[in-house]
């Protein structure tokens, strides 16, 4: 009976130690809350705005006419910007292919 008892104290033990991570998670979690929120609103905008080129293309275009000065400082800007995100999304597609074809896989085994 001593191994029961201390199996039983020890998952009390386990148990207070993870709700002691889990309440210091929420805590780190909340620091990082506007943060993520505003990633996941800029996530949305260009959702968005890739589904309407054409109003990309109508503000690129208006600023041009409008301020030409303005569209060619930030034309730079621009590519270099268009740059970074292939060269990220690049990176992180080999991970997000292994990701989707785990899900795959792992849904595969659980129709069978």
């Amino acid at each position: 009976m001593g191994t029961l008892q201390d199996i039983v104290q020890r998952r009390a033990r386990l148990v207070a130690e993870a709700d002691i991570q889990r309440n210091a998670l929420a805590r780190d979690l909340e620091a990082c809350s506007s943060v993520l929120t505003v990633a996941d609103r800029g996530i949305a905008w260009a959702g968005w705005l890739r589904a309407r080129p054409y109003l990309v293309v109508a503000a690129v275009t208006a600023i041009a006419v409008m301020r030409p000065r303005l569209a060619f400082a930030w034309s730079a800007r621009v590519v270099t910007l268009w740059r970074a995100g292939r060269f990220l999304y690049e990176a992180v597609k080999p991970a997000l292919a292994a990701r989707e074809s785990r899900r795959q896989s792992t849904d595969l085994k659980g129709e069978g």
